[in-house]
């Protein structure tokens, strides 16, 4: 082929490619989203239908023949931080978002990268900020031609679906006043929805859900989830009433908190966007509300007019929370029948251990019942709507130093990772962490949680982490899946009478969703913390997973959420009946220290080290500086000696800034207070080699 016409050959080619990559973004509308919901083909948002079920309606792949199931392609992505968020499909391109807020296209046949997009958070936050959220981006949506992505230093911003180069960017919360954004942004009715968090930062914020022109990005609306200090700030109707529901200062000194950080849900059908909001401090509700009033909108569940975001309803799950149980699990919509009669109904399963059924319209509370195990409510009263108290879990009554444990534990009985509903069986499937936290109270004001693998209770046998299968009619739990860990990954149940988790081990499970027998598993070397998802590309139906912890909760706590042989590498993987590759699976040993110098401190400067890093340090680098899943930031234990003879140039001057190390207001005092901590670990790790 000669030069001019290969050249004009490949042209061609390239525009009609970025063409139909155009045309996949764009043709996500309200309409499509109802029309596609019927037949599955694609997964037009990260939680699959209209009705954000987390379910497919594609049946090639059933429980007759999951058994064949095989890799058709695999792709190892160029980020080490795994994947939080379910991938979008739309017409043979699967886009996903990764920590950082790094997005990827991918041909949804072979898995080929066709572009990426950095929109450079790792930098933005070495000036200052917390990686632990840059590391739990949760996502992407599409439409109107776009891609949409949040970051944790506060951006919108909109992707050209088809070149993967930025259409515009707006800058939808303040990081200086404590705010991130670790969930995905929202798409419908030609706007994108974003919230943020931030409820527990210690400063004066106030949570908020905006809207904003997905052609333009044009900021559209924007509703505050709690009232503000200043009554001449509360002019609607909405903040008015939560006004009336605040005592004390804590609106003063805090900012009232109630942030959305993550699930929400619109309904193309009635035009309503739903979303669950956070909890506010001081944590103790006598602390925080000390004359008394329910705090809204904290630990609710919100309907607003996505159009104007005007306030509809709202239904508060802990009115008394002193145990940060937030709202903001995924919402699913439902069609079900109570009392004979049908009822469109949302659906959700909060951190509190309780599953409630709502009426979409109006709020009213239909059922609500216990889908894990539960001691800081006995039950929700179905005439008022509340919680009946177990004053046992009220930990701030005993003495200073008391120790209690509460179930569900303050990450949640349900977290991040969402729920799937099946609307063939009726049931609920969620992703159950059924451990308690140990209170530990301190007699001012302030406690320390720490969350307990317990696998005993009243001397019988109790598994971690489970696969809940739940009617939300009868609130029955109909089978269990138990799990050796509490962390383990999102649902997706499909027409096929499937359902499909991956877990903390790294194995991807195919359960009948009617019994919950196991009927097919794969070992893919990676935790998985993510939901799949599946679509149909050229007649032939994909299983689509995320493989790689991803949230940033093993960061915090890695012995709960992943193992040693589990560290493979951050994936997508994606499954037919006819695939058949093979996974390669990581190996692991246990890595040798480098040379490090010698600890010389005094007991005194370890203890004071062990506390500043926990305030200072532990978010990003691991509680106990155990970061062996921490994905892009190192294990401090291995640090070499060049890393603690620059150790003050690091963590005071900013050395490593372009990495994503901020710098620390510290002293080289307390500086040194912690890295003499950090190496008497390395001491104790180095005599169990």
């Amino acid at each position: 082929m000669p030069a001019l016409l290969r050249k004009s050959f490949w042209g061609a080619l390239c525009a009609v490619f970025l063409s139909t990559a155009a045309l996949a973004a764009a043709d996500v509308t309200d309409e499509r989203m109802l029309a596609d919901a019927g037949d599955g083909h694609n997964w037009l948002r990260k939680s699959g239908n209209a009705r954000a079920q987390y379910f497919s309606a594609l049946d090639e792949i059933d429980d007759g023949n999951v058994g064949k199931l095989g890799v058709a392609w695999m792709t190892t992505l160029p980020v080490t931080d795994g994947i939080a968020g379910t991938p979008i499909v739309v017409d043979g391109t699967i886009y996903v978002g990764v920590a950082y807020s790094i997005v990827f296209a991918l041909d949804a046949k072979t898995g080929r990268i066709r572009w990426s997009h950095d929109p450079g958070v790792r930098s933005s936050l070495a000036e200052g900020g917390s990686s632990w959220i840059a590391r739990a981006n949760r996502g992407v949506a599409v439409g109107d031609g776009k891609v949409f992505v949040a970051t944790a230093d506060c951006r919108l911003i909109a992707i050209d679906g088809a070149t993967g180069k930025e259409s515009w960017s707006q800058t939808t919360c303040d990081p200086e006043l404590g705010y991130a954004i670790s969930d995905s942004p929202y798409y419908g009715g030609g706007k994108v929805f974003v919230g943020n968090a931030g409820s527990e930062s210690g400063e004066k914020n106030r949570g908020y859900v905006s809207a904003y022109d997905a052609k333009s990005g044009d900021f559209l609306w924007r509703f505050y989830t709690v009232p503000s200090a200043d009554p001449a700030e509360n002019t609607t109707p909405a903040m008015k009433m939560a006004a009336k529901t605040w005592t004390g200062d804590a609106l003063e000194k805090f900012g009232g908190g109630g942030s959305n950080w993550n699930g929400m849900t619109y309904d193309p059908e009635t035009r309503l966007l739903y979303f669950g909001t956070a909890g506010a401090l001081p944590y103790v509700y006598e602390r925080r509300l000390p004359e008394g009033g329910d705090a809204l909108f904290t630990s609710s569940v919100i309907a607003l007019d996505a159009d104007n975001g005007e306030y509809v309803w709202h239904y508060q799950t802990v009115p008394e929370d002193s145990w940060d149980y937030n709202a903001t699990m995924n919402i699913a919509l439902a069609d079900l029948v109570f009392d004979g009669k049908p009822r469109r109904t949302l659906l959700i399963a909060p951190k509190n251990g309780f599953q409630y059924v709502l009426d979409r319209a109006t709020g009213e509370l239909l059922a609500a019942g216990k889908y894990a195990k539960v001691t800081w409510a006995s039950e929700i009263n179905l005439e008022t709507g509340r919680p009946v108290l177990d004053r046992q879990a009220e930990y701030w009554r005993g003495k200073p130093g008391t120790k209690s444990l509460v179930w569900p534990n303050m990450w949640g009985a349900h977290s991040w990772n969402p729920m799937a509903f099946s609307p063939r069986t009726g049931l609920l499937y969620i992703p159950v962490i059924d451990i308690p936290s140990e209170v530990s109270w301190q007699g001012d004001g302030e406690f320390t949680d720490t969350l307990v693998k317990v696998t005993e209770v009243d001397g019988k046998p109790f598994d971690p982490g489970k696969l809940v299968a739940y009617d939300p009619v009868s609130q029955q739990v109909r089978w269990t899946v138990p799990h050796e860990l509490p962390f383990n990954g999102g649902v997706l149940a499909t027409a096929g009478n499937l359902v499909f988790q991956g877990d903390a081990f790294g194995t991807f499970s195919a359960y009948r969703a009617s019994t919950g027998e196991e009927l097919w598993s794969i070992d893919t070397g990676s935790t998985i913390s993510a939901a799949p998802a599946s679509y149909l590309q050229d007649g032939v139906q994909y299983i689509l997973l995320p493989a790689g912890a991803g949230g940033g909760l093993q960061y915090a706590y890695p012995e709960l959420h992943a193992v040693d042989r589990a560290q493979g590498p951050t994936r997508l993987l994606a499954f037919s009946l006819e695939g058949d590759k093979d996974v390669p699976m990581p190996r692991f040993g246990i890595a040798k220290l480098p040379e490090q110098p010698a600890l010389a401190a005094t007991q005194a400067q370890i203890e004071q080290g062990h506390e500043l890093y926990a305030s200072h340090c532990s978010g990003c680098h691991g509680k106990d500086v155990v970061a062996r899943y921490g994905g892009s930031v190192p294990d401090l234990r291995y640090a070499d000696a060049e890393t603690h003879a620059t150790w003050q140039a690091i963590v005071i001057g900013g050395a490593r800034r372009q990495n994503g190390m901020p710098m620390q207001k510290l002293s080289i005092e307390e500086s040194e207070a912690i890295r003499a901590y950090v190496l008497s670990l390395s001491e104790e790790l180095r005599r169990r080699q």
